[in-house]
């Protein structure tokens, strides 16, 4: 462990931690990325959580080359858990706010003085987050991560706002978590500390329950900027559930409701409707069964939607898609079937496109009559 000195300022000290595992290749964006911020009060900690690649090397060359480096954590074994290593960083940090910087993605150089700015506006926001892109393994943009957007009646995230924290967790978390990614979050680290207090890193969605937590008795800020790019690659690629990990991810959300009504008895009108939301959906692998066996008699046909229910179509199919269209590409196949982006593709070669998404199903058809298709189409049904 390398510890450095920060001078003091008349700004308040941002604590950046970086928690790296295997992404050396994306290192150099990421630390440049913090290294050129436009605001320079920073206190960097360092983690790696027992690479297998060049990192170690690379954090070390960067903790001799910024004097802002205060630690540089090297884990011998590796934890098995962002989150912990979250809790790590943390306990070593002495900034006002925090900034989770995860290593293989990366920022605007103007991210913290602008969410800085916002949070010394608002003293009782816990956070303040802004828009995140996506961008794949070489940094090509891949759109705007609004997946969380299908699922409220009012598209928030279309201006600044700052919302009531107990309002939030009552009316919007029960449904999604909005927080999409840590990176694009700046904390107020006496708010970040005092929630960890409730929260085991015991699943996957450990930060939709933090979130929760610390939104609780708080305020949460948006700045409608993009100002963070999250990226897609092969090594973190989470569109990969199994009908069985399904059944997982819907006992751990229902832990989430179970906490929204234990913190909030009275109050909480979203939790019953956004059951019904993963009701429905449980049916959704049905669904795909029910194309499958139909899809022999489909002709040449795609799959539009690169995620989970592609994925299960494509192992249990027969007959091959010819290609699988999605706008978020970052390999040039999957289990041998291409991987393309629809504008990219000459559609005159299909008779069917079958739309592999329950909430985007309209937009998706969309684009396909825009596109001048003029073969079948066809849908999940979800009742």
């Amino acid at each position: 462990m390398n510890n450095k000195s920060q001078s003091n300022t008349c700004v308040p000290l941002v604590s950046v931690i970086v928690p790296n595992y295997n992404h050396y290749d994306y290192l150099e964006q990421r630390l440049q990325s913090i290294a050129k911020q436009t605001y320079s009060n920073l206190e960097i900690i360092l983690l790696d959580d027992a690479s297998s690649d060049k990192s170690v090397s690379r954090l070390e060359e960067f903790s001799l080359s910024d004097a802002r480096v205060k630690t540089f954590i090297k884990n011998s074994d590796n934890s098995g858990s962002a989150f912990v290593q979250w809790i790590k960083g943390v306990e070593q940090a002495s900034g006002k706010y925090l900034w989770i910087a995860e290593s293989d993605d990366c920022s605007d150089l103007h991210f913290i003085e602008c969410l800085v700015e916002q949070l010394e506006q608002q003293p009782k926001a816990a956070l303040a987050y802004c828009h995140s892109n996506w961008i794949d393994a070489e940094s090509n943009p891949l759109g705007l991560m609004d997946i969380h957007v299908p699922y409220f009646k009012e598209n928030y995230w279309l201006t600044d706002f700052c919302l009531d924290g107990d309002e939030v967790n009552r009316n919007l978390m029960p449904y999604r978590n909005v927080v999409r990614n840590a990176s694009s979050a700046l904390f107020r680290i006496t708010s970040f500390k005092a929630a960890l207090k409730g929260v085991s890193p015991s699943g996957r969605i450990d930060d939709w329950l933090f979130y929760v937590l610390l939104l609780k008795g708080n305020v949460l800020c948006f700045v409608n900027r993009e100002l963070n790019f999250c990226r897609l690659h092969s090594g973190n690629f989470s569109r990969s559930l199994t009908s069985q990990s399904y059944v997982s991810n819907i006992k751990q959300r229902i832990g989430v409701f179970r906490k929204i009504i234990a913190e909030y008895p009275v109050g909480v009108n979203s939790v019953e409707p956004a059951l019904k939301i993963l009701w429905r959906n449980r049916f959704k692998y049905k669904s795909v069964d029910t194309l499958i066996t139909r899809h022999q008699s489909f002709g040449t046909y795609a799959l539009y939607g690169f995620n989970d229910l592609s994925k299960y179509f494509i192992s249990r199919c027969t007959s091959k898609p010819l290609v699988i269209f999605d706008k978020k590409i970052i390999d040039s196949s999957y289990s041998g079937t291409s991987l393309s982006r629809v504008d990219d593709f000459d559609l005159v070669q299909l008779d069917t496109v079958i739309v592999m998404s329950i909430y985007y199903q309209v937009q998706m058809r969309k684009i396909l009559q825009s596109l001048g298709f003029k073969g079948r189409v066809l849908c999940l049904e979800v009742k």
